[in-house]
């Protein structure tokens, strides 16, 4: 087991909404059997929470995904280590999502070159104060919204997030396309690596 997380994000949920969004997200992951209640399982280090050794109520990865966690196949494998839930923040500062000690810049969707340090940063600092803005690549020219760049190991602001444990990253890109085309709405995955 890991502290690594994996955390696939909504990007246009209000805070004010983001309890009964979170409820829809919940119903969607366990009817589609991409997560099963289990009264066991926990995420022992709760995400934006670094401090805090808090644990939070998940649930197991269900049979629906088309691959399995990493480790899964090893003898002394524990089911209730690989686990996914929706989360709420429970205040603003808790809303930011990041990739760990080492989160930087995002790199641009289309090229792959990593935005400027100045840039990326103050346009963030726009997010946290008002609403998501749009960051242009120096290298192409092309312009996106800041969580619709390559967010992997960067940082965005959510009001909701899904988090997998540190084994299911070879999960993401189906839960990603599950929720951008069955689900609906914009989301984005951020690593963290504490």
């Amino acid at each position: 087991m890991t502290d690594d997380r994996h955390q696939v994000l909504a990007l246009d949920v209000a805070p004010d909404d983001a309890a009964a969004f979170a409820d829809r997200v919940r119903a969607f992951l366990r009817d589609r059997g991409f997560a099963i209640p289990h009264p066991d399982a926990v995420d022992p280090a709760a995400p934006n929470h670094p401090a805090k050794t808090l644990s939070l109520p998940a649930d197991l990865v269900g049979p629906a995904f088309t691959v399995r966690p990493q480790w899964s196949d090893r003898a002394d494998y524990n089911p209730l280590w690989s686990f996914i839930y929706v989360h709420v923040p429970d205040d603003e500062d808790h809303r930011i999502w990041y990739l760990g000690d080492s989160t930087g810049p995002s790199d641009c969707r289309f090229c792959g070159t990593q935005f400027d340090q100045d840039t990326f940063w103050a346009t963030f600092n726009v997010w946290l104060s008002t609403s998501e803005p749009t960051l242009t690549c120096r290298n192409c020219g092309k312009t996106a919204p800041m969580g619709d760049q390559d967010t992997s190991g960067s940082i965005v602001v959510s009001a909701v997030g899904v988090v997998l444990s540190g084994d299911c990253w070879d999960l993401v890109p189906e839960l990603l396309r599950a929720l951008r085309s069955d689900f609906g709405g914009r989301w984005c995955w951020v690593a963290y690596h504490p």
